[in-house]
């Protein structure tokens, strides 16, 4: 999937030949001896780092793509002042709209795009990670995620990835196809100006998550216990991390999987849409999408404390899903 092109290709080959012939010219002034290996080293080790390609990746989404609260997992036996605060600041961000209460929370360096990068980065190949996400987004922020971008230049190689709508879920009271509709009417106006910004750039469309399986998966877990108490994941659910009660409600009655199933279908129906569609129309850059494995198993431990968002073994489940569906060359 990532190639160079014939300039890269050319510039790349051009900084070999001269670096073969500054070492056949440095062999000979200073012979075969231990300063010629220790400069030959030096030297390629130069070459490595400072030839290598950098490719930029673009990350635009929601709280999943910004890590919100990755550092947490529900199936340790969490601290409640670590919880405390975390309630405190979430509470502070819901009422202010103030982004400064979610900085540290959020950990870009333990989310998928960085758990990506880290598995693809090779001795002549790094990655440049942007990520845009922000936490509680639905896809009519997508817009503002890409205008907000940097500048990506016709010269340097990018890929991007579009992973959002799981807000769009919660409280909709249209139907799954009316839901469709408005996604895709914000998710279309992102990618127009994100095709403008860019040049000879991929972008990838992943599918959103299932989340009506977390549920029945995660009734019960404990994060908390001692002598003074226990929490479970259903007291987050339903008093401490209230994201969307009206899911938990859902599943208590039963209807949560009537509910979300066909919502979550459209959406990533739509997405396969919308790769194909901006694959025909666009002449500036390649568009794909990403199907998730519905029938990969959920672990407990992929979930953090708040029993909705991903820890850290769940950043790496979706770094994992995305990398081996690509299939990277």
């Amino acid at each position: 999937m990532l190639t160079h092109s014939k300039t890269e290709s050319q510039t790349a080959q051009n900084r070999l030949d001269f670096t073969l012939c500054f070492i056949y010219q440095l062999r000979l002034f200073l012979g075969g001896g231990l300063m010629f290996k220790i400069l030959f080293a030096a030297l390629m080790l130069f070459h490595s780092s400072a030839f290598a390609q950098t490719i930029i990746l673009e990350a635009f989404g929601d709280s999943i793509t910004a890590g919100l609260l990755s550092y947490t997992n529900a199936t340790d036996n969490n601290d409640l002042k670590v919880v405390s605060k975390i309630l405190s600041e979430l509470v502070m961000f819901k009422l202010t709209k103030n982004r400064d209460y979610l900085i540290n929370h959020e950990k870009h360096e333990l989310a998928w795009p960085q758990l990506l990068a880290n598995r693809l980065t090779k001795s002549d190949v790094n990655f440049e990670i942007r990520n845009y996400a922000l936490s509680g987004a639905r896809s009519d922020l997508l817009p503002e995620e890409v205008e907000h971008a940097k500048v990506v230049r016709e010269d340097e190689t990018a890929i991007a990835f579009f992973f959002i709508g799981h807000n769009d879920l919660c409280h909709h009271k249209g139907t799954p196809e009316e839901l469709a509709s408005e996604y895709m009417l914000n998710f279309n106006k992102a990618v127009e100006a994100w095709d403008k910004k860019h040049k000879g750039a991929k972008a990838f469309f992943v599918s959103i998550a299932e989340i009506q399986r977390i549920y029945p998966l995660l009734d019960g877990q404990i994060w908390y216990e001692s002598g003074r108490g226990r929490y479970r994941c259903n007291d987050s659910w339903e008093k401490l991390f209230p994201y969307c009660l009206s899911f938990y409600k859902k599943y208590q009655q039963g209807t949560l999987n009537d509910y979300l199933s066909p919502r979550v279908e459209t959406i990533n129906n739509s997405l396969d849409q919308m790769a194909s569609e901006w694959k025909a129309k666009s002449s500036r850059n390649q568009y794909f999408h990403i199907g998730m494995d519905s029938k990969a198993d959920f672990k407990n431990n992929f979930f953090a404390v708040d029993c909705y968002h991903l820890s850290t073994e769940g950043q790496k489940f979706i770094s994992d899903q995305v990398f081996n569906t690509i299939g990277w060359q």
